[in-house]
């Protein structure tokens, strides 16, 4: 019989989780800036970093005593802090929140990034101490998770849901005019005298400039400066206007630089699809002249840097765990040796009475099995200034992420070994292919309920030998004996992942660990004879230098064959070297 494993797990502040599951209220209320959303579904899964997690009712909580005490972030930045939680509740979908952005621009931003949609994930940052619980299935449930920070976010895990709500002063969110600071109705572009002057003054700008009284002392000061240098026919000097052979470059109406421009080109579109041709002749011409003068993207690279999509970071391939799968596992705390008490011998314990004598003493013997945890560790330095410039996805995380990835397949590895070292006689299917390779099979499988016990030989673990032959195994019309769909008249099929094949009530399952060669074998075991066990991988941080940081995992594993008598290696291929 299999063990449930519920390991306690202690993440620092790097496990963030984003999410907005379907059909969450997702509300900004900007005159009241505030923000209302779900911070974290109940009984969702998620997947971060390679891992999955779910959380239940009573395991969120501020870190500190007051609600105050969590901020609001934008994508776990904490130079970006605009705002404090100040309700939160346990509901039955999650983990409910309002938050209340603080005044000034960034917090106008973020109310804005959050209407337009841009912003509407939510994203909680676990303080140091959070604890998790892992299952069996590689979950991680949360047990106890202290925050102490909610972001925005624009990459949730979960999508679906989006801003339902949005209460804002409409005025506020028109644009001004640049001219008299006034927000004009549709197709209004004159401005009253009076509102340009309070504008000017407002701005110090004083009167506005004018060009025009200068034009003429222009002229007569240029033609007295160089009128002797072109002399007439008749030797006079000739006279040459100021403004001949000048050219007059009108500036555009519009500014894409964040500077006011003499109109707005947003409110030109609208304004011209009211009926205003004043603005819609600014927009032909605008747009003439471009065509005349083509913008590429050469000429605008600066302008338009690459971007960055940490929302998908390809990560390293993540192995699946058969074996740890298939074995009855455990919890190890530190590397003790333990012993398991097992029986070894008996005999003469029932026979048949004869009466009136007394039967003969039977004999019984027990004996341990010693098993012996090894220590896993792992190290690596990172550069003090890639650790400070963390990155986005944060390096730290990444490298984490694979050392846990390197764990898991240690454990793989570990499991493969011992089931190597059992010294059980093996069977031999002597590369045998297509109908005979699934009558060895079906012969051997029948053969497995007369074994002392019944069959309990329910694990099948296969090597990259056998599975692929019982994949390919046809008929001699081609047909797959074991096939993927509509399987009839056969001993089984393929499932459609390809990762295992059922042959009568066995299931065979892939398993990369046991490798592909002549050397290599597959296992058909008792479960509950092959265990494996494992402690919670432990990250540590080394600051005792100062050019760079040691991030290192230290965990430790076992795994033993507690009744060799339970394990049948089965050998594909006749050469074993």
């Amino acid at each position: 019989m299999t063990t449930t494993v519920q390991l306690d797990t202690v993440f620092d502040t790097a496990q963030t989780m984003d999410v907005v599951p379907a059909g969450t209220v997702f509300a900004v209320d900007r005159e009241k800036r505030v923000i209302r959303g779900l911070a974290v579904p109940f009984g969702v899964a998620a997947v971060k970093d390679g891992k999955r997690f779910t959380f239940s009712k009573g395991t969120v909580r501020p870190y500190g005593e007051a609600l105050s005490s969590v901020k609001l972030w934008v994508s776990h930045d904490k130079a970006t802090a605009t705002g404090v939680l100040f309700e939160a509740e346990d509901t039955d979908e999650g983990y409910a929140v309002a938050l209340r952005v603080a005044r000034g621009a960034a917090g106008d931003h973020a109310l804005s990034m959050a209407e337009d949609g841009v912003w509407d994930g939510l994203s909680i940052g676990p303080n140091e101490g959070a604890k998790y619980r892992l299952a069996q299935d590689g979950t991680y449930e949360a047990v106890d998770i202290p925050i102490h920070e909610i972001s925005l976010t624009p990459a949730p895990v979960f999508g679906g849901a989006r801003v339902r709500s949005v209460t804002f002063d409409i005025e506020e969110n028109q644009m001004k005019c640049t001219k008299c600071g006034v927000v004009h109705g549709a197709g209004i572009t004159d401005c009253k005298p009076e509102d340009v002057t309070a504008f000017e003054a407002s701005l110090g700008a004083g009167t506005a400039f004018d060009m025009t009284g200068l034009v003429e002392p222009l002229t007569v000061a240029l033609t007295e400066a160089f009128g002797h240098l072109v002399p007439d026919p008749q030797g006079h000097a000739e006279k040459i206007s100021a403004t001949d052979g000048l050219e007059v470059n009108e500036p555009s109406p519009y500014r894409f630089d964040g500077l006011p421009g003499e109109h707005s080109f947003a409110m030109d579109l609208r304004a011209s699809q009211s009926g205003d041709s004043a603005a819609k002749q600014r927009l032909d011409e605008f747009v003439e002249e471009l065509a005349a003068f083509a913008v590429t993207t050469t000429n605008t690279a600066s302008l338009n840097p690459v971007k960055n999509r940490p929302d998908l970071y390809v990560p390293n391939l993540q192995f699946s765990r058969p074996l740890w799968e298939l074995v009855t596992t455990g919890v190890l705390d530190d590397i003790t040796a333990f012993t398991i008490p097992k029986f070894a011998s008996a005999s003469g314990l029932v026979g048949t009475h004869t009466q009136g004598v007394e039967p003969t003493p039977g004999a019984f013997a027990a004996t341990v099995q010693t098993v012996t945890p090894t220590a896993k560790s792992g190290k690596i330095e990172i550069n003090r200034e890639v650790w400070d410039q963390a990155g986005n996805p944060k390096a730290d995380g990444i490298i984490w992420a694979e050392m846990l990835g390197g764990w898991y397949e240690s454990l793989e590895t570990m499991i493969a070994t011992a089931l190597a070292a059992v010294g059980t006689a093996e069977l031999n299917l002597a590369s045998a292919v297509d109908a005979a390779l699934v009558k060895a099979l079906t012969g051997y499988f029948a053969g497995l309920q007369f074994v002392r016990g019944g069959n309990r030989f329910t694990a099948f673990a296969s090597d990259g030998n056998l599975f692929p032959a019982l994949v390919n195994a046809a008929d001699t019309a081609g047909r797959p004996l074991l096939p993927i769909l509509g399987a009839q008249n056969a001993q089984g099929q393929t499932s459609g992942g390809f990762d295992r094949v059922q042959v009568g009530n066995q299931t065979v399952r892939a398993a990369w660990a046991l490798g592909t060669g002549n050397d290599k074998k597959s296992y058909n075991f008792v479960p509950s004879s092959v265990w494996a066990w494992a402690s919670t991988p432990k990250r540590f941080e080394f600051e005792y230098q100062v050019k760079s940081i040691d991030m290192a995992i230290w965990g430790y594993g076992a795994a033993a064959v507690t009744r060799d008598s339970d394990v049948k290696p089965v050998d594909y291929t006749t050469a074993d070297a």
